[in-house]
């Protein structure tokens, strides 16, 4: 078992990330999250906005709600495919299908915000992740 890392040493916002940086350092990172560690839901969680973890966090918390059906398809998926992302205002939307192991396809919308928190100020993070369809590739 690899000792697990500090989370300030994974990814952590920055005003410079556009609204898909942030979506696709997350997506990665879930991609190669290893269960030993979950530096890659630890990653997730590092880019979720004050406001989504007032919902998902503390951080234990938010490893169940990745780990439940309807987002574990984001964990060691095969591939992802990337809508462009809409922009208005402070507010950003983007589609992602995404296949995972079993062939499991999911349609998820991320949504992001850019904060206005002084520690987070002009950083773009995922307010929530809805789903919009589930379904399997043959």
């Amino acid at each position: 078992m690899q000792p697990q890392r500090e989370p300030n040493t994974l990814p952590q916002p920055k005003p410079e990330f556009s609204p898909d940086d942030v979506i696709r350092i997350q997506l990665e990172a879930l991609r190669d999250n290893d269960a030993g560690n979950d530096d890659g839901i630890t990653t997730a969680f590092n880019f979720a906005s004050p406001g989504n973890k007032v919902y998902t966090g503390p951080l234990s918390r938010f490893k169940q709600i990745v780990r439940n059906p309807v987002y574990a398809v984001m964990l060691n998926h095969r591939s992802a495919d990337y809508e462009s992302v809409l922009i208005s205002g402070t507010v950003a939307q983007q589609r992602v299908m995404i296949t995972g192991e079993n062939s499991q396809t999911v349609i998820y919308t991320f949504t992001l915000s850019r904060q206005r928190d002084p520690r987070y100020r002009d950083c773009w993070m995922t307010d929530g992740v809805s789903v919009d369809a589930m379904f399997w590739l043959n």
